[in-house]
């Protein structure tokens, strides 16, 4: 239930950023509540539930309550499908348009203002869509695919060992070809893939699939945290630590980790390679294995193990 309450809590500040139409139905809300106007039966009863949903959805007590019903197959997101949220934006859309443009004054203009009002109504919609995110997927999509033509066509060993690479690249990997083998699959984070199957990962190979979310986003993404009680409980490593070397042993361990799941086909954003270098001098000093870097393509490093 604690992590329904999470969930819900930072679910609506990354549901809003994906989908900026919410603030239109928020909008319409407060337009019709606040403008005093007669509405029928109907259009009342239809801001009425579209109210009462949105507080739901929105107040992560209920939010959570809403998710356990849903069950765990599904994610926060998919609770908003019971806010009628296309219906009221085009329901009060269109009545907006209507009033606004001035259509009950038939005085021979009132097809050039509802002209001028579907166009700013248009670039309205265009403004809260997430076109900008699209491209920034593609440019994603489309480098991690250069990085899995990469693998099939110029790494040899990638047939071989098991890959383990940021969600993006295995991704691409498995449309790009089924002759490369991954630690884990797509049922890892996204759980729908799996269907009703009760099997799970070990927790080893969900650590490592935390670690790697952590080294592909950066420093502006918060280790997880059960990667963070992980590293500190099982591999005693002071996570929080401003000690030198305290950051490679924890990687070290990680990786070693992922030496002993099976992977030994390793891929890196290539700007944490110096990162990756320390971390792989302390492999060898501790662990006693040997990593070698492979290439370098499309903002991606490989490395093997053994």
């Amino acid at each position: 239930m604690r992590e329904l309450l999470q969930s819900a809590l930072y679910g609506p500040g990354g549901y809003f950023q994906s989908n900026h139409m919410v603030a239109l139905v928020l909008g319409i809300l407060l337009y019709f509540f606040a403008a005093g106007r007669a509405l029928k039966a109907r259009e009342k009863r239809l801001l009425a539930v579209t109210a009462v949903l949105l507080a739901l959805v929105l107040f992560p007590g209920s939010a959570a309550v809403l998710m356990l019903y849903q069950t765990g197959f599904y994610s926060y997101h998919w609770i908003w499908s019971l806010a009628p949220t296309t219906l009221c934006i085009a329901w009060g859309g269109t009545l907006l348009l209507w009033e606004l443009t001035g259509q009950q004054r038939r005085d021979g203009k009132e097809g050039w203002r509802l002209a001028a009002g579907m166009a700013a109504l248009l670039a309205l919609f265009l403004l809260t869509g997430n076109m900008g995110n699209l491209r920034s997927a593609d440019k994603e999509q489309e480098t991690a695919r250069q990085m899995a033509v990469y693998l099939e066509e110029e790494v040899p060993e990638s047939g071989e060992a098991l890959l383990w690479a940021p969600r993006p690249v295995l991704e691409a990997v498995r449309r790009q070809t089924g002759g490369i083998r991954l630690l884990y699959g797509r049922n890892m984070w996204e759980p729908a893939a799996a269907a009703y199957a009760y099997d799970t990962y070990p927790m080893e190979q969900q650590r490592l699939f935390d670690w790697m979310e952590t080294i592909e986003k950066g420093d502006a993404y918060e280790m997880p945290s059960g990667l963070k009680t992980y590293l500190e409980d099982v591999a005693a490593v002071p996570v929080d630590s401003q000690e030198q070397g305290s950051q490679a042993a924890a990687d070290a361990y990680m990786l070693q980790l992922a030496a002993r799941q099976g992977s030994g086909l390793w891929v890196f954003p290539a700007r944490v390679t110096e990162r990756i270098t320390l971390a792989c001098g302390l492999l060898r000093e501790e662990y006693g294995l040997h990593v070698q870097m492979l290439g370098e393509a499309a903002g991606y490093t490989v490395w093997r193990c053994g």
